[in-house]
């Protein structure tokens, strides 16, 4: 829009872009001054949400009138966009200035005097901003404080308008009544406001966790973080304010910010200038400009002194020097030997090692589709069969220090959840020791096991945490916590130091990176050992203290190799697509890895006679495949790039697996094609790689000229009604759309994923609330004058993957269990298996309109070993 004029106003340049809004520069030519012009992103102005959003923006600041508040002065319309006119604050957000590690004592306090004055306005007019972070205050070029961004206000007397917060920023500056949905009042933007303080003063978040949600848990639960770690000489005076603003309880807080404001100018005035952050450079610096002070000095300074100055700056700086040459990483020996094992089984999971790494143990799945546990020497010989209790999935196994017990993780196919269980080595039965656990593995004394559990804290957020215990599941102790938004592809992994003090693990960053983090067991401190920016899987802590992990920063996974102390890493493997650490020997002369590929294969049959026929060619990961109405084609997600990519694109091939072509492009997550009822149109989701669930819209595309996809709401899913409208799923509502409106509308019950089905006759829908979960049909006419009152349910539980077809006079759904396709009749509701020829591992399927077809997506991980003899010199 860069020269584009809009009403009198000439657009010179673009500002910036966030979730809510795109700003411009610009000149009113009718006033002659420089303002800037906020509009609604595209695709969000048709949603009302955000319009009413939008205008409660322009509303709350338009009401205000002080000198610290960005001033609002019109707001108007474009070509059908929303455009706030607003004042031109020329400076930075406090975001850059915290960044920059500039702010000194003087400007923390200066500025939060400021910034308390502009809530202390706002709260007068009954405005709660309900978003105070760094990235929405400005600093102009006066250091005159700016507070933006009302877009999340809550005005007294208005409807209650609210938004899922998907950014770290937002969710580390809430309040914990905010994060738990409760009551929020001026006393919430007094505890971000708290954040906001401690943040400018130390340069770190008072809550635990560097990463998108991970301060979730820390801010409903744990103190802040003690100012002291960050500044020793914090007075008891900041000490005091800090805490008031930061209490869990606000009746423990500041009441008003008029009080805090009070303290923080008593504060003023006992405070002198003090330089936060000296660094090295700086103090370098200092020792350089003390020789040239003693070279220009007064006669009464000896030379004796002279010479005691330049030969300790001669002494540190050759101390930096020999530093820098001398070598930090570990010596690999270069005449180290590699072998590959292979292995009789289509599919492997993650496998553990002996204390010698003579021996190994994995799951693997048999002919039958079943996995049990196998044992065998990596010298040669036929893998031994350990257990029998043959489940349709396991996903580790590790392996005692004295190699008589094994620990497997499996799933519970009555109960539907993750154990773990304990085995002999021997055979025999095994019993479950852990129950609802991701992974478990031995700590290296043996004594104890450590296992990662899952908890889900609301929708898309979930927690992992660290438990150690004895064997058999007693004892157990809470090690840490770590909250964060579910998002694709999220990897974890974590390996114990030899004397059990430290353990090195994979933390997840907001945009989809991860880093190996060190973490002192008893005092709770960490320290980051990578910084590449890139994706990090599997680590392992070897005898001699070095960390081995895996790393795509070259491109594919390869092994990687630092000391725990830090330094350079140095890479051990080359040009491998997945590597991934599984053992070491106690002299760490032999490292045992595995090389995985992720594959699945789109298939076709018929459920007459169960032919079946494979349409893909070539190794790679595929999934949720849709067939078109006739039958002639198929559309699919299909991952682009290594195993731990979290990019795929939206393919279609024809029905005789011929004539591949790639509709979307991109370094989206994408998946949940839909076709319409005529062929000519696909809808599917997408979102960052770095977004939760809750940020995924839903985009159309045709599907014989694809060009731009267009935007059509948020959702992670849908289903076509016919050719022209369609259902969007955005939890917790279902939405109807059409190809010919822009705006969706909110269709059914809250908490229900609903269908029109049989010509609109009926509403079909899964129902989520607890205590109601299952299927459920109702008339639409009864629908329309007694809401759900009178819907009969047709299966009980939740099913996560379901299919309408004929026009919904059938629903398909797959017994997750035994992998049996199973036909439910509308709306009578009688159900009968189908085919029970479906693989043990599927990664999405779709049936026919007229029910005579299923493609699927037949997946599997193939893995083979590799051994490095004389690893190290």
């Amino acid at each position: 829009m860069i020269g584009t004029t809009v009403s009198h106003y000439r657009i010179l340049e673009k500002l910036g872009e966030g979730g809510m809004g795109v700003v411009y520069k610009a000149e009113d030519s009718k006033l002659k001054r420089t303002v800037a012009l906020k509009f609604l992103p595209r695709g969000l102005e048709a949603q009302e949400p955000e319009r009413a959003r939008f205008l409660q923006e322009a509303q709350a600041a338009s009401a205000l009138n002080h000198p610290n508040v960005c001033t609002i002065y019109d707001i108007s319309e474009y070509q059908n966009q929303q455009y706030i006119v607003m004042e031109y604050v020329d400076g930075v957000t406090l975001r850059d200035k915290i960044a920059e590690r500039s702010l000194q004592m003087a400007d923390c306090i200066a500025y939060a005097i400021q910034i308390g004055e502009a809530l202390k306005e706002a709260h007068s007019k009954g405005i709660v901003h309900r978003d105070i972070k760094a990235e929405n205050i400005m600093v102009n070029t006066k250091k005159q404080v700016k507070v933006m961004d009302f877009g999340l206000a809550k005005l007294k007397g208005s409807s209650k308008l609210t938004k899922t917060s998907s950014t770290v920023g937002t969710l580390a500056y809430m309040a914990p009544e905010q994060i738990e949905g409760g009551e929020v009042d001026a006393r919430s933007d007094i505890f971000s406001f708290g954040v906001v303080l401690y943040e400018m003063l130390t340069g770190h978040m008072p809550f635990r966790g560097e990463h998108e949600a991970a301060m979730v848990y820390s801010i409903v639960n744990e103190e802040p973080t003690p100012i002291h770690k960050y500044l020793p000489d914090a007075s008891s005076e900041l000490v005091h304010i800090l805490d008031r603003a930061l209490e869990k309880d606000p009746e423990d807080r500041y009441q008003t910010v008029h009080d805090m404001v009070i303290d923080i100018r008593r504060l003023k005035k006992q405070t002198s200038r003090v330089s936060l952050v000296v660094s090295a450079s700086e103090s370098s610096g200092r020792i350089f400009e003390s020789i040239q002070e003693s070279a220009e000095s007064k006669p009464r300074r000896s030379k004796r002194t002279l010479a005691a100055v330049v030969v300790s700056a001669v002494v540190v700086v050759c101390a930096v020097i020999v530093f820098i040459l001398l070598p930090r990483g570990p010596r690999i020996n270069p005449d180290m030997t590699s072998r590959v094992v292979e292995l009789p089984f289509r599919s492997v999971m993650y496998a553990g090692v002996s204390r010698d790494a003579n021996w190994i143990v994995f799951p693997a799945r048999d002919d039958r589709g079943k996995f049990d546990v196998y044992m065998m020497n990596l010298s040669g010989g036929e893998p031994r069969r350990v257990t029998n209790d043959s489940s349709s999935d396991m996903f580790g196994v590790s392996l005692s220090p004295d190699g008589s017990t094994i620990l497997y993780g499996r799933r519970n196919e009555k109960q539907n959840n993750r154990e773990i269980i304990s085995a002999s080595t021997q055979g025999g039965a095994g019993r479950v020791v852990i129950a609802n656990a991701l992974m478990a593995d031995w700590m290296p004394h043996g004594q104890r096991i450590w296992f990662f559990a899952i908890n889900l804290v609301r929708r898309d957020i979930v927690t992992h945490e660290l438990w150690t215990s004895q064997p058999d599941g007693t004892d157990r102790q809470l090690a840490i916590v770590d909250t964060l938004v579910s998002r694709p592809n999220l990897r974890y992994s974590l390996s114990w130091s030899p004397d059990e003090k430290y353990f090195a693990w994979t933390r997840n960053f907001p945009d989809g990176h991860t880093e190996v983090i060190i973490r002192d067991r008893e005092s709770g401190s960490e320290r980051q050992l990578t910084s590449d920016g890139k994706r990090v899987d599997d680590v392992l802590w070897t005898p001699n203290n070095f960390i081995i992990y895996s790393s795509n920063k070259t491109g594919n996974f390869d092994l990687w190799i630092v000391s725990a102390s830090g330094g350079d890493p140095v890479q051990l493997t080359r040009g491998i697509r997945f590597a991934s650490p599984i053992g070491i020997s106690d002299d760490s002369k032999r490292l045992v890895y595995a090389e995985q590929h992720d594959i699945g294969h789109i298939k076709i049959a018929n459920l007459d006679d169960g032919l079946t026929r494979q349409l893909t060619v070539e190794d790679r990961g595929r999934g949720m495949p849709s067939i078109s109405a006739s039958g002639k084609y198929v559309a699919f997600a299909a991952r682009e790039g290594d195993e731990a990519s979290m990019t795929s694109n939206i393919y279609v091939i024809d029905r005789e697996g011929k004539n591949t072509r790639q509709l979307t492009s991109g370094p989206e997550y994408k998946l949940n094609a839909a076709w319409s009822s005529d062929e000519k149109w696909i809808t599917y989701s997408a979102r960052a790689t770095n977004e939760p669930l809750d940020s995924a819209r839903v985009y159309l595309i045709q599907a014989d000229n694809p060009g731009q996809p267009r935007s059509i709401g948020r959702g992670t899913s849908s289903y076509w009604i016919d050719e022209i409208q369609f259902v969007i799923w955005r939890s917790p509502n279902s939405y109807i759309g059409s190809l010919d409106r822009n705006a969706n509308e909110k269709f059914f019950e809250d908490s229900a994923r609903a269908y029109p089905i049989l010509n609109g006759s009926h509403i079909a829908y899964w129902d989520y609330r607890k205590g109601y979960e299952g299927f459920w049909i109702v008339g639409t006419a009864q629908y329309q004058s007694s809401g759900i009152k009178g819907a009969r349910m047709l299966h009980k539980g939740i099913q996560p993957t379901h299919r309408f077809v004929n026009d919904g006079k059938y629903m398909y759904y797959v017994e997750a269990s035994t992998g049996t396709l199973h036909r439910i009749s509308l709306p009578e509701g009688k159900d009968e298996p189908v085919w029970t020829k479906l693989p043990n591992m599927i990664y999405g399927w779709d049936v026919r309109k007229d029910g005579k077809e299923i493609v699927f997506s037949d997946a599997y991980r193939k893995r083979r070993f590799a051994v490095i003899d004389n690893l190290f010199k």
